[in-house]
């Protein structure tokens, strides 16, 4: 989908704070009432890129690998969020490509 094959700085948010809330993917709605777990304190950013790269170049997807650097730097200007995304607060900051 969009979510993943798009921006890799919105897939690292979603890594390391979660989301939650409804939210669409390939045209079909999901409620979203359960979140997905944040990462930030369990995974290192070497992990992180691994996890996201791996994502991101399976299941027929062909993306740019994330790095270890990328997700650092989201980590650190990330670093006072509380709390989860919402699919509202991403699609602001990064829209979804057609």
């Amino acid at each position: 989908s969009n979510w993943v094959l798009g921006s890799d700085e919105r897939m690292i948010k979603i890594v390391l704070k979660g989301i939650y809330g409804p939210i669409e993917v390939n045209g079909k709605k999901y409620p979203g009432q359960v979140p997905m777990t944040p990462f930030e304190g369990m995974l290192k950013d070497d992990e992180v890129a691994a996890v996201i790269t791996y994502v991101r170049n399976s299941f027929g997807n062909k993306a740019t690998a994330v790095t270890a650097a990328k997700v650092k730097a989201v980590r650190a200007s990330i670093k006072g969020k509380v709390g989860f995304y919402t699919p509202e607060d991403l699609l602001k900051q990064y829209p979804l490509s057609k």
